[in-house]
């Protein structure tokens, strides 16, 4: 899925992320999983449009997949839940990231993100 310039440069501003506008891929570049409840809460007080949306909630999930290899950490906690919770209530904005961190062609796991096995349970 293909961010919007003017979206991700609006969002670096309100989330205070280190964006300098030459960023491959803004998610993954500016994903911070110390900041995951920050981004939550961000996304959850906000009015946002869906291209808001998506960008936000692209960044919270590059940032619990930075969080699982932190922490060698595959438990479900309550992050996990909550972020589950928003993608089931709004899955028809969510299609693309879904099925971006589905992968769903792919059969080895030494291929998956850690996140993977977490987002095919959605499907």
């Amino acid at each position: 899925m293909i961010l919007k310039k003017e979206i991700v440069e609006q969002l670096s501003k309100e989330l205070s992320l280190p964006f300098t506008g030459i960023e491959q891929d803004w998610s993954i570049e500016m994903a911070n999983s110390n900041r995951i409840d920050d981004f939550l809460k961000f996304y959850q007080q906000n009015d946002l449009s869906e291209d808001k949306k998506n960008a936000v909630m692209s960044i919270i999930l590059a940032s619990y997949e930075d969080f699982l290899h932190e922490n060698n950490d595959l438990e479900i906690g309550d992050r996990w839940n909550e972020i589950k919770s928003i993608l089931e209530s709004e899955r028809a904005i969510f299609a693309d990231l879904i099925n971006y961190w589905s992968l769903n062609n792919e059969v080895e796991e030494d291929n998956l993100f850690l996140i993977t096995p977490l987002v095919r349970k959605l499907k």
